[in-house]
């Protein structure tokens, strides 16, 4: 009841754990262990996969903002209304 806006701030936790840990490590740990070398037909799509990924992570953690942001302004703690 204290924090009304708790599924933002779970939306930012993960949009903000989504990228480095599921895609960006993997990807990379990838790349290195199969000794793909840049600039190969592979290379470019697994960075543009990861590009992509980036940018869909830093959207949802933008609009997580807006949304503590907007709850924040709404919310008076330890107020009750009856």
């Amino acid at each position: 009841m204290l924090l009304p806006f708790f599924n933002s701030v779970i939306g930012l936790l993960g949009a903000l754990g989504f990228w480095p840990l599921m895609v960006y490590f993997p990807v990379e740990v990838y790349i290195a262990q199969t000794e793909i070398p840049r600039w190969s037909t592979k290379w470019p799509c697994l960075q543009i996969l990861s590009v992509a990924c980036l940018i869909i992570s830093i959207a949802a953690a933008a609009g997580s903002i807006v949304g503590v942001v907007i709850h924040l302004k709404s919310h008076k703690p330890f107020e009750t209304s009856y």
